[in-house]
């Protein structure tokens, strides 16, 4: 039987692009089954499309972010978007909205933005990282 670990979580693949967000939900899903605890959820990189909230998907396509937000929502897993990662690809927090000067904002609330070092924290703080590209 294997102890409880503390996992922490890379996706750096696109939503639309990659079976990376995919792959990597299924996999924290089954972790916490398992009885591990996720610490966090962190997109890098195209994984960023992760968080944008208006991205629009035809009907039979699986809804990553959703499906990310209800299971951040039922096992209270924090979602982080790389912040600079984010921006270069036009997601953009409400908070970021009026200090970059943009009139909008994409990004769903329940994701939060960081740097990379708040990825490091979580990786030094956990068992082990598992990346999703």
């Amino acid at each position: 039987m294997i102890d409880k670990q503390k996992i922490n979580v890379l996706v750096s693949g696109s939503s639309h692009d990659s079976q990376a967000a995919y792959t990597a939900l299924m996999f924290c899903q089954a972790a916490v089954a398992g009885g591990h605890e996720i610490s966090q959820v962190f997109f890098y990189q195209a994984g960023t499309s992760v968080g944008n909230s208006l991205a629009t998907l035809m009907g039979d396509e699986f809804d990553n972010t959703g499906h990310w937000v209800d299971f951040a929502s039922s096992n209270q897993v924090a979602l982080v978007c790389c912040v600079s990662a984010a921006e270069r690809r036009g997601i953009i927090s409400e908070s970021q909205k009026s200090e970059l000067g943009k009139e909008a904002h994409n990004m769903h609330p329940i994701f939060a933005v960081g740097g990379l070092g708040v990825f490091t924290d979580a990786s030094l703080s956990s068992d082990r990282t598992v990346t999703f590209k």
